[in-house]
C-alpha cells in the first residue's frame, strides 16, 4: 500500500487484484518474482483505467449480479468456489482485506 510506488490501490482494488490474481493477501512481496509483480501492476492499471468514468468500482464487467468478487462480501460464498470470503485488518491503519482462504492459499515460508 506505499503509494509512492504505485498509487490509487486502496482497499478495494487491494483486495480484488489479489483474488483475481490468487495472491494470499499475507504473501510477502520478497517472494514474488518479476513476473508475478508485472502482472500485478498490470491488473491494477487495466482495472482502474477501466474503472475512470464509472461511479461505482467494479471489477466483474459481464452482467453478473455483484460487481466486486472479495470485497465487502464477509462471510458470503467466493464467487468463483463457494468457499466464505474472509475479512482481516492489516498494517498499522488496520486497514480492510478481503480474500477467499480456498482461492488464495497462504504461502508458508521456510
Amino acid at each position: 500500500m506505499n503509494q509512492s510506488v504505485v498509487s490509487g490501490i486502496g482497499n478495494v482494488y487491494k483486495s480484488e487484484i489479489l483474488h483475481l490474481q490468487h495472491i494470499h493477501p499475507e504473501t510477502l512481496v520478497a517472494v514474488l518474482d518479476d513476473a508475478a509483480l508485472l502482472s500485478l501492476r498490470d491488473r491494477a492499471v487495466f482495472l482502474m483505467k477501466r474503472n475512470l468514468n464509472n461511479g461505482a468500482r467494479t471489477t466483474r464487467f459481464c452482467g453478473e449480479a455483484s460487481r466486486l468478487w472479495v470485497y465487502g462480501r464477509r462471510g458470503q460464498p467466493c464467487l468463483k468456489c463457494g468457499t466464505i470470503i474472509l475479512m482481516q485488518r492489516q498494517g498499522d491503519n488496520a486497514r480492510s482485506t478481503y480474500f477467499c482462504p480456498a482461492c488464495q492459499k497462504r504461502v508458508s515460508y521456510v
